[in-house]
Protein backbone atom coordinates (compact mmCIF):
# COMPACT_ATOMS: atom_id res chain seq x y z
CA UNK A 1 0.00 0.00 0.00
CA UNK A 2 1.22 3.42 -0.83
CA UNK A 3 0.01 6.65 0.91
CA UNK A 4 -1.98 7.91 -2.47
CA UNK A 5 -4.51 4.61 -1.60
CA UNK A 6 -5.45 6.85 1.23
CA UNK A 7 -7.02 9.34 -0.90
CA UNK A 8 -8.50 6.30 -3.07
CA UNK A 9 -10.36 4.86 0.26
CA UNK A 10 -11.61 8.47 1.50
CA UNK A 11 -13.18 8.46 -1.97
CA UNK A 12 -15.03 5.59 -1.52
CA UNK A 13 -15.98 6.16 2.13
CA UNK A 14 -17.09 9.28 1.35
CA UNK A 15 -19.29 8.44 -1.69
CA UNK A 16 -20.62 5.31 0.99
CA UNK A 17 -21.12 8.03 2.98
CA UNK A 18 -19.38 5.65 5.78
CA UNK A 19 -17.94 7.91 8.71
CA UNK A 20 -16.45 4.76 10.44
CA UNK A 21 -14.37 4.11 7.58
CA UNK A 22 -13.34 7.36 6.59
CA UNK A 23 -12.41 7.32 10.88
CA UNK A 24 -10.48 4.43 9.93
CA UNK A 25 -8.05 6.58 7.88
CA UNK A 26 -6.90 8.22 11.05
CA UNK A 27 -4.40 7.28 13.62
CA UNK A 28 -6.23 7.44 17.10
CA UNK A 29 -4.48 10.32 18.38
CA UNK A 30 -4.33 12.09 14.92
CA UNK A 31 -4.92 15.96 14.34
CA UNK A 32 -7.63 17.03 11.95
CA UNK A 33 -7.86 21.07 10.78
CA UNK A 34 -11.11 21.29 9.99
CA UNK A 35 -10.65 24.85 8.07
CA UNK A 36 -9.11 28.39 8.14
CA UNK A 37 -9.33 30.04 11.40
CA UNK A 38 -11.10 26.89 13.00
CA UNK A 39 -9.38 24.99 16.36
CA UNK A 40 -7.54 21.73 15.59
CA UNK A 41 -9.59 18.70 16.13
CA UNK A 42 -7.56 15.63 17.86
CA UNK A 43 -8.39 12.15 18.11
CA UNK A 44 -10.32 9.43 15.87
CA UNK A 45 -13.72 10.00 16.97
CA UNK A 46 -13.18 14.15 17.19
CA UNK A 47 -12.72 13.56 13.65
CA UNK A 48 -15.16 11.68 13.04
CA UNK A 49 -17.81 14.19 14.34
CA UNK A 50 -15.58 17.08 11.60
CA UNK A 51 -16.41 14.72 8.63
CA UNK A 52 -19.60 14.52 9.18
CA UNK A 53 -20.69 17.74 7.11
CA UNK A 54 -18.45 16.46 4.27
CA UNK A 55 -21.48 13.59 4.18
CA UNK A 56 -24.52 15.86 4.57
CA UNK A 57 -24.82 16.71 0.91
CA UNK A 58 -22.90 13.31 -0.81
CA UNK A 59 -20.90 14.28 -3.80
CA UNK A 60 -18.17 13.24 -5.67
CA UNK A 61 -14.41 13.39 -4.42
CA UNK A 62 -11.51 14.42 -6.89
CA UNK A 63 -7.75 13.89 -6.17
CA UNK A 64 -5.06 15.85 -8.35
CA UNK A 65 -1.71 14.30 -8.65
CA UNK A 66 0.04 14.01 -5.14
CA UNK A 67 3.18 15.37 -4.64
CA UNK A 68 4.59 12.36 -1.73
CA UNK A 69 7.86 12.57 0.37
CA UNK A 70 8.55 9.67 1.84
CA UNK A 71 10.78 8.94 4.53
CA UNK A 72 10.55 5.22 5.96
CA UNK A 73 7.26 5.04 7.54
CA UNK A 74 6.68 8.57 7.41
CA UNK A 75 4.77 10.46 4.38
CA UNK A 76 4.49 14.44 3.68
CA UNK A 77 1.62 14.74 1.27
CA UNK A 78 0.40 17.57 -0.71
CA UNK A 79 -2.41 17.02 -3.15
CA UNK A 80 -5.78 18.99 -4.13
CA UNK A 81 -8.99 18.18 -4.07
CA UNK A 82 -12.50 18.65 -5.11
CA UNK A 83 -15.60 17.91 -3.72
CA UNK A 84 -18.65 18.16 -6.29
CA UNK A 85 -22.19 18.07 -4.65
CA UNK A 86 -25.91 19.58 -5.13
CA UNK A 87 -24.66 22.29 -2.64
CA UNK A 88 -21.46 23.64 -4.92
CA UNK A 89 -18.17 23.09 -5.21
CA UNK A 90 -15.63 22.92 -2.22
CA UNK A 91 -11.90 22.35 -3.02
CA UNK A 92 -8.54 22.62 -1.72
CA UNK A 93 -4.84 21.68 -1.62
CA UNK A 94 -4.23 19.29 1.00
CA UNK A 95 -0.78 18.86 3.33
CA UNK A 96 -1.04 15.44 5.16
CA UNK A 97 1.50 13.91 7.22
CA UNK A 98 0.93 10.45 7.20
CA UNK A 99 2.35 6.79 9.12
CA UNK A 100 2.46 3.45 7.71
CA UNK A 101 0.91 0.98 10.27
CA UNK A 102 2.81 -2.30 11.33
CA UNK A 103 -0.21 -3.69 9.22
CA UNK A 104 1.48 -2.00 6.41
CA UNK A 105 -1.46 0.41 5.88
CA UNK A 106 -1.10 4.40 5.91
CA UNK A 107 -2.83 6.23 8.15
CA UNK A 108 -3.16 10.52 8.67
CA UNK A 109 -0.95 11.81 11.64
CA UNK A 110 -1.82 15.63 10.68
CA UNK A 111 -4.84 16.06 7.85
CA UNK A 112 -4.97 20.06 7.24
CA UNK A 113 -7.26 20.04 4.42
CA UNK A 114 -6.89 23.64 3.14
CA UNK A 115 -3.20 23.84 3.32
CA UNK A 116 -3.97 26.37 5.99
Amino acid sequence: MTPEVVHERFAQYLKDQDVDGLGSLFDEDAMFVPGPGQQPVHGREGIKEALKPYLASPGTFETGAASVHQNGDLAMVQVPWRITSEGGVVEGKAVEVMRRTTEGDWVYIIENPYGV
